[in-house]
Formats: C-alpha cells, structure tokens, sequence
C-alpha cells in the first residue's frame, strides 16, 4: 500500500478547507486565543483575591473588585465557549461537504473487478471509517489539531511564566512529558497491526445489518427461522471486535498508568518546590499563582503529548482513505476513445478468455464469436457456464485475462467507459430497483420526460397498472422510504425494467436470465415481448431455459466455458446434439 507522510495529509485536509471555509481558520485562532486566556485570567483572578486579603482590602472594595473580576472571567468563559460549540458543528460540515463524498464516488468509478475484490472491499471499509467518525479519521484530524495548537499555545504561555520562576523545573516537565507521549505512541503503533481485523469485523455487522433490513430476504428469515443465527453471527463479529479492542484497550490502560506515576513524581516535585520557596518568603499571592501555573503548565504537556498520539493515528486512519482514493481503476476513463455518437453496436469476442482473481483456471476458454449490429443472440446453457462473465466482458465491466473484446472495432481496453455505458442497457437476474418513484425509476433520473416514460410504460404493457394508482408515476417502490409505496409482482417489476430499456433508447441490450424468478410460460410470454419491442438493437439474451430464445437470430450454447454449438433454433435441433437433448428435457415444461 502507498505510504503518505503525515505533511502531506495536512496538505491534503487543510488545502480544501482553505479554499472553501477560510472564515473556519479564523475561529480556529480566536477559539486557540480564549482557550488559553480564560485559566491564565482565573489564576491571575484567584491570585489577586488573595493578594488583596493579604494587604487588607476593605470588604466592600473587595466585593466589588471580586464581582467585577467573576464577570469579566464568565464574559470570557462564554466567548470560549460558543467557539467551541461553533467548532464542533464547523468540522462536522467540513467532513460532510468535502470527504464524505469522496469513497462513495470512488466506489462507484472503481471497476467492476475491483468492487468484487475482497481485498480491496476491505480498502473501502477503511476508507469509510476515515470519514464516519466524529472523534477519529478526517474530523478527529480537525479536532485533534486545533486541541494540539492551544495546548501548544498554552505551553509557550506557562512555559514563559515557569521560566521566569525555574528553568530545572521547566527542563523537568518536559522530560517526563516526553515518556508519557512515548508510551501513547506505542498504542498508536498497536493500531495499525490491528486495524484490518477491525475492518473485517465492521464489514461482517454492515453485512448483517443489510441482510436484517432487506424486505425481500425478510420472508425468508421468517420461514427458515433464521433469527438466532443470524443474532449469533452478529454476536460472534461483536465478541471478536470485543476482544481485538480489549487487547488495545489494554495497552492504553498500560499507557495511562505510567502517564499518571510520572505525572504524580513531578508534580511532588513542583510542590515540594513551591513550597520552599514559600517558606523562604514567597508572598502566598504568588504561591497560588505559581502552584495553578505548574498544575496547568502539566496538563498542556500531557495534552500535547496525547494530541500529537491521536493527530498520528487520525493521520493513519487518512492514509487509509487516501490509498483506496488512489487506488488506480482497472478500466480507466477519460481520454479513451469516446462512443457517443454510435447509433449502432456490433462486438467480436476474439479468442478471450478470463479467469476471477486467484483462480486456478479460466472461467472461459479461448471463446470467439460475433455479435452484429441489430443481432438478437441467445446465450444458453447451465449454471456455471460462463453465461453471466460474457455479459460482464461485453458489457465492458470485465477486460479478459486473454484475448479482445472488441466494440465497433475498438478494444474494451480503449474505450471511454462512460460513453459506452450510456449506449447499454442492461437487466440482470437480480433486478435492481430504488425505493424512489416508478417515474424515477424508469428514467433513473429525477428530471425525466413524463411523455416518454408513459410511452415506455404502454410498451411493455404495464402503463395500465401504474395509471390506476393514486399518485401514478410519483408512486413510490418498497416502504423503504415512503409508508405509502408499493410492491410489484415478479412479472410486473420485469416489465418495468423492460420500460427502463425502451426508455433509455440504446443500442445495446444485455438480458441476462432478467425472468430466472418467472414460470417457463411466463418467461417464454416475457422474451417474446423482448423480441418484438427491441427491434433493430443489438440484444443479447442469457437464459438456462432453452423455448424463451427460439425466437432469436442465432443461439450459441456455452459448456464449462467454451463455444459447443452455434446456430438457429431449427438447425441446433435438426442437429440433434447437446442442445437438442437440453430442449428435449425441457419442452415438457412448455407443453
């Protein structure tokens, strides 16, 4: 992983809060300012009350001098504390408008390769533990560095003040504040071995937590009883992230102690030495003074140590962000060949082959065929014949371990993958729908052309369904977001979906087993909807059923990842080979 100097993740954080939020870098000072003036003015308060008992003020002079110095000290108190306050909900913007969002866009420009990575799926949870907290990562870099600069401030203040009283005593504060902040540094190292296993058990409860609230597995958890196992999973993540804590809290436990011995022998130190110079004559003014100056000059020591330990570990946990920000795409974009003005789409499969990730063979094997401009080809064959991986390489998410991909005579490898995405349209086996409107959903877009959505709507033959609605296309999808939204049935969401591809107007429609949940019957009604309504696009269809593509310009049939047959309906059966004896097997389910 990409090392990055904890200079250049102050470059990396504070450059855009520059730009953007300069006024912040004001307060900032002004709160650093109050934040040591305040103790310093109620030492110097305190010291002046006794030294004004000590020369005999009269009472009522004394009353009023104390009223007057209380309301300029809570005067101050205030101002310090609504900077503060005013910090917190400033650095919370911050992270929002300027980090937040950027794991989230790289999780979507990332390649399809990449998001499938366990590896770098990891990288990610990382990344978003950079962002999500308000204590650690981006903001506790915020926090911590601001409370870093008043302690520093406030050490040079005291630190002037004790000079002026002892300079061994100053030298003596330091030191020991030099082995406590060694001891925190220590924990901080301990983090990073660790980390990882706190990311793999986030990414086991993020798990979990989807699976709870998806209303579609929720039937299934019901009727299979799934309850206790799933609480037992989450239970042994809780347990596993317990114990990996436990032993980090430990060496923080360890740490504190020794920060509190060597804080305890200075500070007997200091005491015993303030209290020499006191029975050698030093006014008990002064005395108090001095004994509130050593007691705060420690705790800006402490602090500082502390701080410069929680600046290094939020800096770690930035490093983290920023490798998986870096992380280079496996399909780049940007000055890659640019397809937009394509009206139509022919792709050739020269001799590819690919293999997923740390596989020990491919998964398609030296395959070659041609897919021309306004073709409908089927795809067949069983689970696991390689169907869903061809979809994935032609629809330009996966580049082949082996071989070309080639679209309009151009490489997957060089084209602008944006402006390719945008001529496909694609429905999977796992349709994918939002909890947004129906008409959103059909554009994916929240400005769409309500004209052409209900042509769309017509077109796949559910226009009648949605007019009959109270809120038609404003209708939300689940109860996810809206009380009031609805569920369609399997057949009815597939014809939304065909809606979404008609609306889109692209040259490339990828099928892949969309009607897998569907009955034979209505998956052979479903494709020959297809089949009429995507005239004069390149279509290509993936099913392990073999009556819903007779229909189609040819059929090729995949085994264990190689091209066994190609041809027409007629002519594979007039064959009478592998694919004849799949049809055969299944055509009683057609009958």
């Amino acid at each position: 992983m990409k090392q990055y100097s904890i200079w250049s993740n102050y470059r990396f954080i504070y450059e855009p809060l520059w730009k953007k939020k300069k006024k912040l870098a004001l307060f900032t000072l002004a709160e650093v300012i109050f934040y040591v003036l305040v103790p310093v003015t109620g030492m110097a308060v305190t010291s002046m009350i006794v030294g004004s008992l000590e020369q005999g003020m009269e009472f009522s002079q004394l009353v009023c001098m104390i009223l007057l110095a209380f309301a300029g000290y809570g005067i101050l108190n205030m101002i310090k504390g609504y900077l503060e306050a005013r910090g917190w909900l400033q650095y919370i913007e911050a992270r929002m408008e300027l980090f937040v969002m950027a794991p989230l866009l790289k999780n979507l420009s990332i390649s399809m390769e990449q998001y499938e990575d366990a590896k770098i799926h990891k990288q990610k949870e990382m990344a978003n533990r950079s962002v999500w907290s308000n204590l650690e990562g981006v903001e506790g870099f915020f926090h911590d560095n601001s409370d870093l600069l008043k302690n520093i401030f406030g050490l040079c203040v005291y630190s002037l003040l004790v000079g002026v009283m002892n300079w061994k005593i100053l030298l003596m504060l330091v030191g020991m504040s030099a082995l406590s902040a060694a001891a925190g540094y220590g924990v901080t190292r301990y983090y990073q071995k660790i980390k990882d296993q706190l990311a793999q058990q986030d990414m086991t409860m993020r798990y979990i937590d989807n699976i709870v609230n998806d209303v579609q597995g929720g039937k299934d958890i019901r009727i299979f009883g799934l309850g206790s196992w799933i609480v037992g999973k989450y239970h042994q993540a809780i347990c596993s992230q317990r114990r990996i804590s436990f032993r980090k809290d430990m060496r923080e436990y360890g740490s504190n102690i020794l920060e509190t011995v060597l804080n305890a022998v200075r500070d007997f130190i200091c005491y015993l030495y303030l209290i020499t110079q006191l029975a050698q004559g030093m006014q008990i003014s002064e005395f108090v003074f001095y004994l509130g100056l050593i007691g705060g000059f420690s705790g800006w020591l402490s602090m500082i140590s502390k701080k410069i330990v929680a600046v290094k570990h939020d800096s770690d946990m930035i490093c983290d962000m920023r490798a998986y920000l870096d992380l280079e795409e496996g399909v780049k974009a940007g000055e890659q060949f640019d397809c937009s003005v394509w009206k139509a789409v022919e792709i050739v499969f020269d001799h590819v082959s690919y293999r997923y990730g740390e596989s020990e063979e491919d998964t398609l094997k030296d395959v070659s065929f041609r897919l021309a401009a306004g073709e409908k080809l089927a795809l067949v064959g069983m689970n696991g014949a390689g169907k869903t991986t061809i979809v994935k390489l032609m629809a330009g998410l996966y580049l082949p371990t082996e071989g070309t991909v080639y679209v309009n005579g151009v490489s997957t490898r060089e084209l602008d993958r944006i402006s390719y995405f945008a001529k496909q349209a694609a429905i999977f086996q796992e349709p994918f729908q939002t909890a947004y409107s129906i008409g959103e959903n059909v554009a994916l877009s929240e400005q769409y052309n309500t004209e052409r959505v209900w042509e769309a709507l017509a077109q796949a033959g559910i226009a009648e369904k949605i007019r009959g609605l109270e809120k038609q296309l404003d209708t939300y999808l689940g109860k996810d977001i809206a009380a009031d939204g609805i569920s369609l049935s399997g057949g009815e969401l597939q014809k939304l979906l065909l809606a979404r591809a008609l609306y889109r107007e692209s040259a490339l429609v990828l099928l892949d087993e969309p009607t897998a949940a569907l009955d034979a019957l209505a998956e052979t009604e479903l494709y020959e909807k297809y089949h009429t309504l995507l005239q004069k696009k390149t279509v290509l269809f993936i099913s392990h059923r073999l009556a819903s593509t007779r229909f189609c310009d040819r059929i090729i049939l995949l085994n264990d990842g190689r091209i066994c047959e190609v041809g027409t309906h007629a002519k594979l059966m007039e064959a009478q080979g592998k694919y004849y004896e799949m049809f055969q097997v299944q055509s009683k389910y057609y009958q």
